[in-house]
């Protein structure tokens, strides 16, 4: 097989929410491609705890990479490899510039999310990602946490949402902060030290696989670095157009089952 190590995001890519799941087709792609030898990881700007819940209903095991990267976790055991994020100062500043600018702010822990208060569209937000939301004065609880942050969000309109990227990406340049649009009305700040980018790194380490043998595929901003490295990056066929600009092929759109079509062509056809 021309790749062995296959490093797909999760949503608009593999699945969607609300219902979270793996279509049969690609599923048996995956298991093929993994008993043949191949290694597959999730790479996914969720939360652990919602990723993994995924991946185990459908019988997938093995390593899946957390919060864009901020946490890389073996599925079965639940023992962390990697944990970073944002410490709590660049947190509490990441988490009041967000609210300022218009967008509701979240703050997440291991496997919940924290808001000053609930709104419809961290009411959607929360459901579609099955996580536990806790309203409280969150500038406070940051103060008073012992450890870090593993990302900062910000809910809104989508117009305002990519505003506010562009914004804080220019006023936070080389602070170690990375804000990106993970899905519609979503902003997403991140320590680009552990980005989807440097989890790609940190796996060919693991699994001892060239870059050259390395596959990764996703459809959002928050994909640019899983995409555009020395590996064999690939943008979903319907996906935003900054994807594309930097992958270096364009396969189908995520209806036609962008993964097994990629597992079919590279690492199944032999």
């Amino acid at each position: 097989m021309k790749y062995e190590l296959f490093i797909s995001d999760y949503d608009g890519t593999l699945g969607v929410a609300p219902k979270n799941d793996i279509d049969d087709e690609t599923l048996s792609a995956i298991k093929k491609f993994t008993k043949k030898g191949g290694k597959f990881v999730v790479c996914s700007g969720r939360e652990t705890t919602s990723i993994t819940r995924i991946l185990k209903k459908h019988g997938l095991t093995g390593l899946v990479v957390s919060f864009q990267g901020a946490r890389i976790t073996d599925i079965e055991s639940g023992k962390s490899i990697i944990d970073g994020g944002l410490d709590l100062n660049t947190a509490l500043k990441v988490f009041n510039d967000v609210k300022e600018n218009g967008l509701v702010p979240i703050a997440y822990g291991d496997s919940e999310i924290y808001v000053n208060e609930m709104i419809d569209r961290v009411e959607y937000y929360r459901k579609a990602v099955g996580l536990d939301c806790f309203v409280l004065d969150v500038e406070q609880y940051l103060k008073q946490r012992k450890d870090g942050i593993f990302k900062i969000c910000g809910v809104g309109d989508d117009k305002l949402v990519n505003q506010v990227a562009d914004k804080l990406n220019a006023i936070y340049k080389g602070v170690g902060v990375k804000f990106n649009s993970g899905a519609k009305g979503l902003l997403e700040a991140i320590n680009p030290a552990y980005g989807k980018g440097e989890a790609v790194k940190f796996l060919s380490r693991y699994f001892s696989v060239p870059f050259e043998k390395i596959l990764t595929v996703g459809d959002s901003t928050n994909d640019i670095d899983l995409v555009k490295g020395e590996w064999f990056g690939v943008a979903v066929g319907d996906g935003r157009d900054e994807v594309k600009a930097v992958a270096k092929e364009i396969t189908v759109p995520f209806n036609e089952r962008p993964v097994k079509h990629l597992l079919d062509k590279y690492c199944l056809n032999d």
